[in-house]
């Protein structure tokens, strides 16, 4: 009776364990880019690429990338949400040392659409809630970063009820010419980033 008791104690702390940590899939994702291009909605035109670039411009490189995810109903918030994104770091051959400035805002405004939303559209960033200096992509392939975010800011963004919503701007603040790309969920499913949370 007592290795009974033992073994179900034991399963019920694996199981407590597993359902606390959660993965949540990438639901809508696309970039937006400025210049002459600014009324044009790269999620329906160019839906299979997440550009970042020169994100504080306002010209026809200027990028910037929104992920959208939802949680779940009764989640109220996180202890720890970290972000998993493959990322393409495209190669310079007159800065070989130089790094790609990926920094990750939250975005309070999650009433956009990955087919429709333009430079024209450009949400209003929140505050940072993550970063990290990524090295050139030398092999050509993308690169599978794990970036912890702000728990509590990204928290503050859903109250698991009327808003489920997480959003995330991808922005490339210090241009310094390095550019990146990710792939979409309409790339791949398999590779689309998603959240781990706590």
């Amino acid at each position: 009776m007592k290795k009974l008791i033992a073994l179900l104690v034991i399963v019920s702390m694996t199981y407590t364990v597993e359902a606390q940590t959660q993965k949540l899939k990438v639901v809508e994702d696309a970039f937006i880019q400025g210049g002459n291009t600014s009324d044009t909605a790269f999620g329906e035109s160019s839906p299979k690429n997440l550009r970042i670039f020169k994100s504080n411009s306002d010209t026809k490189y200027s990028r910037i990338t929104y992920l959208k995810f939802e949680t779940p109903k009764k989640l109220k918030s996180v202890d720890k949400v970290t972000l998993h994104i493959p990322l393409k770091v495209y190669k310079n051959e007159d800065q070989p040392d130089a790094t790609f400035n990926l920094e990750i805002y939250a975005v309070e405004n999650d009433k956009w659409r990955e087919l429709s939303i333009t430079w024209s559209d450009a949400l209003e960033l929140g505050e940072l809630v993550g970063s990290m200096e990524v090295p050139q992509s030398l092999d050509g392939k993308n690169q599978k970063l794990a970036i912890e975010l702000d728990a509590k800011i990204v928290s503050d963004l859903f109250n698991g009820k009327k808003d489920r919503k997480i959003t995330l701007a991808l922005v490339n603040s210090n241009f310094n010419k390095i550019s990146a790309m990710a792939p979409s969920k309409e790339q791949s499913t398999k590779v689309a980033s998603y959240l781990i949370i706590e």
